[in-house]
């Protein structure tokens, strides 16, 4: 028996079989500790056991909230609500990286190929060291390093050649981009306007070797003092502004667009971005065709994984966009925003975070936030070179390249409104048209896109459709997920997003869904909707105008 050895000293019968009285109170007891010790062995199995389940439900990401249902109303026949660039999805390559010119795949057939997927787009050179750069025709030359004492960014001057300014030119023709280019405003006279003698030597060149491209003067202005200990005044910055408007138009460049100031600090409490920026554009002779502004969610070295999925850190960009709106409008200018530099976080990104899969749901909000509050360009920082870099030091594309493909692939500059009953909590979506080029058979179609960034699947009903019932209307359904939320890998309906080895796409395979077919979105998932066969007029006309 089980506890046979507890009871070796138990007396034995005597000959009629019998066993003395105490013998029996004796067995009672040891059955009764075996009773006791078989209760305790239970007990520590079940809080094992509930431990277990604890820790695997932690890792799992399981939780026991009951999934919502969300209600999505859109009205097929509303006008669009605004008409953003083609190039609305840009970005940029950083200043700083012309330090080391050498060492920048300008010339790789592989990033030329990551770059041209993303194209039509506007690629913006600038950064802190567009204001340390000297044009110097026919050599390079470096200085000592000079640390920034904000972030120790190199913010020593530097020189660039006409052959390197050749080299970033064709790499943007290959590309099929469109340059923005960033001119040194801390060249300055001795009575304190601007030189632009240097200035004028890159227009020059620029317009001798037939370079099409756009600029800006300039780049975070209101933090000079900061950065540079050197202040420059919004009034005068705007008269700088006009200078160079004089000079583009002289040297043939009329068509190209000027835009500016490139503030930051925008949505602090003293205002000082958005109060510089409006001094800025009263001061100016509408010279400047886009008022530009950056913008970060995070500080880099502070922030976690928890604040990639904070409802709340979303949540920070439609109050920078209206207080900076509130300003423009106060200027009394009619012009429209760009977001001219912005990621996840400020210091080069967040190790292992700005360039991991959690961080394309800050980047797809922003572009579905930002088209829907009438912004014209929003420009991801950055192309190549630090933690938030959409391509990595080996050219292998990060998951915010492949968000931001699928974005050219399905969504259109045709902003479309989508009622929610709450989109700035975990579950936030935007609708577009759908771009003409994956239409099929020609019927018209619009694209939800957005997230989900609860542990929780999330249940959407768009009435809709289910009224608009036709065996023709068909969802086109892409989920973006990945194996955890800092994977540098990101999939596509469960199948790893790769590209082919001549550098092709993969093709994007969606799940097809019936008007009543259940919606669900994944927990921790980006998600692209094609709605084909959907009647929406205003996706039939045609971009003959520019929604302000």
């Amino acid at each position: 028996m089980r506890y046979l050895k507890f009871i070796t000293n138990v007396p034995h019968e005597d000959a009629l079989g019998s066993v003395p009285a105490r013998s029996g109170h004796i067995q009672d007891n040891f059955r009764i500790f075996g009773l006791t010790v078989r209760s305790i062995i239970y007990c520590i199995l079940l809080i094992l056991c509930s431990i277990l389940l604890i820790l695997s439900s932690r890792n799992l990401n399981i939780c026991t909230k009951t999934m919502h249902t969300h209600v999505l109303h859109f009205d097929r026949l509303q006008s669009l609500s605004y008409i953003t660039s083609d190039k609305f999805l840009s970005f940029g390559l950083d200043t700083s990286l012309l330090r080391k010119i050498n060492e920048l795949p300008l010339r790789n057939k592989k990033f030329i190929n990551l770059s041209q997927h993303l194209s039509p787009a506007y690629v913006r050179i600038g950064g802190t060291s567009a204001d340390c750069l000297i044009f110097n025709q026919a050599k390079q030359s470096y200085s000592k390093k000079i640390p920034s004492p904000v972030d120790g960014e190199d913010i020593s001057n530097f020189t660039i050649s006409g052959l390197d300014l050749i080299t970033i030119y064709e790499f943007v023709i290959k590309s099929k981009l469109r340059m923005v280019f960033d001119l040194n405003v801390l060249l300055r006279n001795l009575n304190g306007s601007w030189n632009d003698t240097n200035a004028q030597e890159i227009i020059t060149f620029a317009k001798n070797h037939d370079m099409e491209l756009d600029w800006q003067l300039g780049n975070e202005p209101n933090s000079f003092h900061h950065v540079f200990n050197v202040t420059i005044s919004a009034t005068e910055l705007a008269k700088d502004y006009d200078c160079l408007r004089q000079l583009l138009d002289e040297a043939g460049y009329v068509e190209s667009i000027l835009v500016g100031p490139e503030v930051n600090h925008v949505g602090d409490t003293n205002h000082m971005g958005e109060k510089y920026a409006e001094t800025f554009l009263k001061s100016q002779k509408n010279t400047v065709n886009y008022v530009t502004w950056h913008q970060y969610y995070l500080n880099g070295r502070e922030a976690k994984v928890q604040d990639f999925v904070n409802p709340h850190t979303f949540n920070y960009l439609p109050m920078q966009i209206k207080v900076m709106e509130d300003f423009v409008i106060a200027s009394r200018k009619n012009v429209s925003m760009w977001l001219s530099e912005t990621s996840t976080a400020f210091g080069g990104g967040a190790p292992e975070l700005s360039d991991r899969f959690v961080a394309g749901f800050l980047w797809l909000d922003k572009l579905g936030y930002s088209a829907s509050a009438g912004l014209n360009v929003v420009i991801r920082q950055t192309l190549f070179g630090g933690h938030y870099a959409m391509v990595s030091p080996d050219l292998t594309p990060n998951p915010d390249w492949w968000v931001s493909v699928v974005y050219k692939q399905l969504v259109s500059e045709k902003v479309l409104k989508l009622i929610t009953p709450n989109n700035y909590g975990y579950v936030r979506l935007y609708a577009h048209c759908t771009p003409q080029q994956v239409l099929i058979n020609r019927m018209s179609a619009i694209t939800i896109y957005g997230m989900n960034i609860d542990k929780v699947a999330a249940h959407v009903v768009i009435p809709t459709l289910t009224v608009q019932q036709s065996k023709i209307v068909k969802i086109l359904f892409y989920s973006l997920t990945a194996d955890y939320l800092q994977s540098s890998e990101i999939k596509m309906n469960d199948e790893v997003l790769k590209l082919r080895p001549n550098g092709n796409l993969p093709p994007f395979r969606p799940r097809i869904l019936k008007p009543t077919d259940p919606i669900i979105l994944s927990p921790y998932s980006m998600v692209f909707m094609v709605i084909h066969g959907i009647e929406v007029p205003a996706c039939s006309t045609q971009l003959d105008f520019q929604m302000r």
